[in-house]
């Protein structure tokens, strides 16, 4: 049974306390875009309106607001592009969060395909999605988040991510986002950011074996992301040390992304990072603060715009499993 571990208890009417201080922090600068260095601090809680509200109790743990709010589109079907729903699921709530919260950013996931048009690249640049992502362009726009950083079809070098992974068509995942920021940029109203995020690693025995390959272009992309779990595949023996130099140094891992970054001249941001419990094929290094620490140093040298920790239990657990890490992570954070 785990540790039950410390909560920074802060009572009620804090956090308010905590907003309205906010509103004369600085304006966010180079790595955050909006007065300071460090990286804009967020957290992935699941969906919708449950979401919001496992944010604010983050922002408890940590007792400071977020700058970043954090969700995805779901992929199940083209009706999950319905502009109603989007609002009422997500959008809205999203925008009171924002409300509280001046110079917050709204990070939202949108899939550049749905279950049932697996690889459908050509498709979808022939225009034949093409309303789908107006309807859901549009809701963004009417629901407030015309500034919304938009991560187009996460983790294309992905195999397992969803119908839009890259390893089999890296060519034309990268000619289905160019033609999906095409339309969005043509909605009234938008000044959206769009951000290319990628997993750690490549999957050997496909045709994406490079950045590059799926890269869609300098015109199409502002923003380079890298997700980057504590992990390392198959192999539970390795020292928190040796996997953290592993999550570097690893084809296609954090150091060649930021080479990548930079030579691109873009921005750099990680929007999915965590702890990962043991035990399983992923093979996580489970209550690892020591990961926590060298992550918060990567924000710094790596000089990473906004970071969203990845508090949704998808096989690895959530923070409040790991209560060294999770301490580490008020520590740094807090």
């Amino acid at each position: 049974m785990l540790a039950t571990p410390t909560r920074r208890c802060l009572g009620p009417g804090v956090v308010s306390g905590i907003l309205e201080r906010s509103k004369s922090d600085p304006p966010l600068g180079r790595c955050g875009v909006i007065g300071s260095d460090r990286a804009l601090l967020g957290v992935y809680k699941g969906f919708g309106a449950a979401a919001v509200a496992a944010t604010v109790r983050h922002e408890e743990l940590v007792g400071r607001p977020m700058e970043i709010g954090n969700d995805y589109l779901p992929h199940g079907s083209w009706a999950d592009f319905e502009p109603a729903a989007m609002r009422r699921l997500q959008l809205d709530p999203w925008r009171a969060w924002r409300d509280e919260r001046p110079g917050s950013r709204f990070v939202y996931g949108v899939p550049l395909l749905v279950d049932g048009c697996e690889g459908a690249f050509a498709r979808g640049v022939a225009g034949d999605f093409d309303a789908s992502y107006e309807r859901a362009a549009r809701a963004l726009v009417a629901a407030g988040h015309s500034d919304a950083l938009v991560r187009l079809g996460w983790e294309p070098n992905n195999r397992a991510i969803g119908p839009w992974q890259a390893t089999d068509d890296p060519a034309g995942y990268a000619a289905l986002f160019r033609h999906v920021v095409g339309v969005f940029r043509a909605t009234p109203g938008a000044s959206f950011t769009f951000e290319l995020s990628s997993a750690l690693g490549l999957q050997p025995g496909r045709r994406l074996c490079a950045f590059a390959d799926y890269y869609p272009g300098d015109a199409y992309v502002d923003w380079l992301g890298m997700n980057a779990f504590d992990l390392r595949w198959g192999d539970p023996t390795m020292s928190p040390a040796d996997r953290w130099s592993w999550i570097r140094s690893q084809e296609a891992g954090l150091d060649a992304h930021v080479a990548f970054v930079r030579a691109r001249g873009k921005r750099n941001v990680c929007s999915e990072w965590g702890l990962y419990r043991g035990g399983d094929v992923f093979a996580g290094g489970g209550d690892d603060p020591y990961y926590i620490d060298r992550m918060t140093e990567y924000f710094s040298w790596g000089e990473v715009a906004y970071q969203s920790y990845f508090d949704h239990d998808w096989g690895g657990g959530t923070l409040a499993e790991f209560p060294a890490g999770q301490a580490a992570y008020v520590r740094r954070f807090g």
